[in-house]
């Protein structure tokens, strides 16, 4: 957890605007908390990016519980649904989705950031699902954090 901090710290601008994706799961949950928690020392205007992919029955809860969050803690809640799903793989369809969506929201509030919460089984499972489809070794790297300063 100290990381999360010291690359908050270390990274993150006075009076920056950040976009967040955020699922409603704990990861993306706790890292919504953490830049709360930063809001005010570090003058943040904070937008959660909410993505509903319309694929589980839980959806509208978790859609809900991110939105009562963000309405008690003065914090932007943006959300769309994904009505229609392509013929395309499931997964590449809804990454392209949730960044199309992300990148609409940078320009409309005029982001410094974007932040999305991942833990190690998300980047195990992208190391192996690069494999299986034939990556590059750096394909096998997973994740990279990237800062644009």
């Amino acid at each position: 957890m100290e990381e999360v901090y010291s690359f908050i710290r270390n990274n993150i601008k006075q009076n920056s605007k950040i976009v967040i994706g955020v699922s409603g799961g704990p990861d993306s949950m706790a890292l919504l908390f953490i830049l709360k928690e930063f809001r005010e020392k570090l003058n943040l205007n904070l937008i959660c990016a909410h993505v509903n992919h319309n694929k589980r029955p839980e959806s509208e809860k978790e859609k809900e519980d991110v939105k009562s969050f963000c309405e008690q803690n003065n914090i932007i809640f943006e959300y769309i649904k994904i009505e229609n799903w392509g013929e395309d793989n499931f997964h590449n369809e809804a990454r392209s989705a949730r960044y199309n969506f992300f990148e609409e929201l940078i320009k409309k509030y005029d982001a410094n950031y974007l932040m999305t919460a991942h833990h190690a089984d998300d980047l195990i499972e992208t190391i192996l699902m690069r494999i299986v489809r034939g990556s590059s070794l750096k394909g096998y790297s997973g994740f990279e954090r990237k800062i644009n300063k």
